[in-house]
């Protein structure tokens, strides 16, 4: 199999996967427990919230909140601090191509309780013109939200001009969905107030996630229940799980700076092979993560072109995995100004370290046959 749906989901390092395993055997006590075991299970949580800040070069400003995923934390992270802090403003910055779990959190704070909404438009490179930005901003603004790397086409913002801008006001927090830049992208993450992951996006587990934020932000909890996150997010914490996300991150950021010569390789030569089929259009800029290739068909349809490659056992995705259901326009190419032909009709690609020249190479082999075949 030929997988280049990474952005979607990875697969799971088996370094990871021994050591979770191993965790369930050997660390299956509750971290609230008040007895040893109980005890012990906590130590392992804290001492991976150390492991983990130090990875980002953050210091005790800042703490780990373990999730499921990035939906959560960006929910947790959207609404919570919000519905705390609306005493200061209600008004809210997001943009007009983030994931479905940012844009529908500031759009259910807007129609459900009352917040003001402004939804940046983007270049066609489909990222944020710090201008617009500027202009947005506002004496009430609580709360602003871009993301890092685009999940569809991999366009990368400059977060910390953003963080300049947005902290010149103090009533003010900044939250990026970082999901898709982590350990790949490198970032100042002190230029943010609230950053996210995902670990299956990583080669870790699913269902597990985190949420960094700093200390003095205090959001409100979407659970109730026994207080376990520092009362932010309640439930029994999965310890095994929780705490393999420490390795999981250190091993990929280990690797970033080789696994980003690697895919650059492998998305230059399948940029310049695309090119030259004319009724490819290519929707990722040049200067976009080079994990992520997005391009669009003129003549065929996308989804029966990915159904044939996939038949060949190479995997590719229309959109994004948390829209591809939907058969809809891309509004990440809409925003970019693309039109109904382009925007309805993407194909994604999407690397890691274990894609090869000669993965690509077969690729661009058979997606040129499955073309003609089906003109």
């Amino acid at each position: 199999m030929i997988y280049f749906d990474n952005a979607a989901t990875t697969s799971v390092n088996r370094e990871v996967l021994n050591a979770f395993n191993d965790l369930c055997v050997k660390h299956y006590g509750n971290a609230a427990s008040n007895h040893k075991y109980g005890q012990d299970s906590n130590r392992l949580l804290n001492m991976a919230r150390d492991q983990i800040l130090k990875l980002f070069n953050l210091d005790n400003d800042y703490q780990v909140i373990f999730t499921s995923g990035a939906t959560e934390s960006n929910n947790i992270a959207i609404k919570g601090v919000a519905l705390a802090y609306q005493n200061r403003g209600k008004h809210l910055i997001t943009t007009s191509v983030e994931h479905p779990s940012v844009l529908n959190a500031f759009k259910q704070l807007e129609e459900e309780f009352g917040f003001s909404l402004t939804i940046l438009p983007v270049n066609e490179s489909g990222c944020v013109n710090l201008d617009d930005l500027k202009n947005a901003m506002r004496n009430d603004t609580i709360l602003v939200s871009i993301m890092h790397v685009n999940n569809e086409v991999g366009s990368v913002n400059d977060i910390e001009k953003m963080s300049e801008i947005i902290h010149c006001y103090p009533k003010c927090f900044f939250h990026s969905d970082t999901t898709q830049g982590i350990t790949k992208i490198p970032l100042n993450y002190k230029s943010l107030d609230m950053f996210i992951a995902s670990s299956h996006k990583l080669h870790g587990l699913k269902g597990s996630g985190m949420l960094i934020l700093k200390k003095n932000i205090r959001p409100l909890p979407l659970f109730s229940g026994g207080g376990q996150e520092d009362n932010i997010r309640s439930g029994t914490n999965d310890v095994p799980r929780d705490v393999v996300l420490a390795k999981t991150m250190r091993l990929e950021m280990e690797k970033t700076n080789s696994n980003y010569e690697h895919v650059k390789e492998i998305n230059n030569y399948l940029r310049k092979e695309l090119l030259e089929i004319e009724e490819v259009v290519i929707n990722s800029p040049n200067d976009a993560s080079p994990y992520i290739l997005n391009f669009s068909l003129t003549k065929h349809k996308a989804s029966v072109v990915v159904e044939a490659l996939s038949l060949h056992d190479i995997m590719v995705s229309t959109i994004s995995a948390c829209s591809s259901k939907k058969n809809e326009k891309s509004h990440v190419l809409t925003a970019m100004n693309k039109n109904i032909t382009i925007s309805s009709n993407t194909i994604r690609l999407s690397f890691d370290e274990a894609n090869t020249i000669e993965e690509a190479k077969q690729f661009i082999q058979i997606f040129k046959n499955i073309l003609n075949e089906l003109r």
